[in-house]
């Protein structure tokens, strides 16, 4: 017969431990995700969740712009990429990042008409000011109808007066935007609000040259000069 060696416990225990570190070990080995093989930027831009991942997985800095000066966050919420941008925010990006034109990602966003994309900013606490917002959308000609109606929501009051001395309404005009100058009319804005300077919409559509077709939607809406 054989004879079997009775092993201390304490030595039984220690080897049960060694090996179950080393499975252990082995087993996250094989979970842990493969290095990415293009660079955060490229992939949030192309839409690839998984290189997206094993960028996160492997620390790459969500907060470094691309080469042409935007932030991953503000390409994936420019393209309504709502799933990558809640990825990039769990991972720490930075909502007052601004690109070279100064824009945060929720201005971003609203310029894009990606509603979903503001509505996961406003909820993972953007500070941007909605007053600002609205002003800074009519002057750049980029708001649309869908962020108008996600800044009315947030509590956009269309008659206040920005520092220039004018309302949303008036730079739409001066700016000839038709289409914008219609969505804050039928969101009722003043037609009738004058400026610092005492002018109203339809004054500064005439002494402006505006098309015919806006002057003529705002006297339909009751404009007086």
């Amino acid at each position: 017969m054989v004879a079997v060696l009775a092993l201390p416990q304490s030595l039984v225990t220690k080897v049960w431990l060694v090996a179950g570190l080393l499975i252990g070990l082995a087993l996250a080995a094989c979970t842990e995700p493969p290095r990415p093989t293009i660079n955060l930027y490229r992939a949030v831009h192309s839409g690839d969740l998984d290189q997206i991942k094993r960028h996160l997985y492997w620390g790459t800095d969500v907060n470094q712009p691309g080469p042409d000066g935007r932030y991953p966050l503000q390409v994936a919420v420019a393209d309504g990429q709502v799933v990558i941008a809640r990825e990039l925010l769990d991972h720490g990006a930075s909502m007052e990042v601004r690109d070279p034109l100064g824009h945060t990602p929720l201005y971003v966003a609203l310029a894009s008409g990606r509603v979903p994309a503001a509505e996961l900013l406003i909820e993972k606490g953007a500070g941007d000011d909605p007053q600002v917002l609205l002003r800074q959308l009519v002057s750049g000609d980029q708001l649309d109808r869908d962020s108008l109606e996600l800044l009315l929501r947030r509590g956009v009051d269309l008659n206040a007066l920005g520092p220039e001395g004018r309302a949303p309404l008036h730079q739409a005009v001066v700016n000839d935007n038709l289409k914008i100058t219609k969505w804050l009319l039928q969101a009722e804005a003043d037609v009738n609000l004058v400026t610092n300077s005492g002018a109203t919409a339809l004054d500064l559509a005439h002494a402006a040259g505006a098309d015919p077709n806006l002057i003529q939607i705002l006297e339909q809406y009751g404009a007086q000069p």
